[in-house]
């Protein structure tokens, strides 16, 4: 279980690139973890979701 810092840090770490996919521009967003992956990013309407294929995390929200 992560504690609510690792949960800000994560937070932090994709919320640039979750604007911008909120926005549209889903395509073209390194991981903020690895450095080297490029992010599968959906957004619907209630549901936005940023995964690296190479390392594996991922971020997901819902849309209030």
């Amino acid at each position: 279980m992560q504690d609510d810092d690792d949960d800000l840090g994560t937070l932090e770490a994709y919320g640039d690139i979750v604007q911008e996919v909120l926005a549209g521009r889903t395509e073209g967003h390194k991981c903020p973890i690895c450095g080297e992956g490029v992010l599968d990013c959906r957004a619907d309407e209630a549901i936005v979701r940023l995964e690296c294929p190479r390392c594996g995390r991922y971020f997901e929200g819902m849309l209030a």
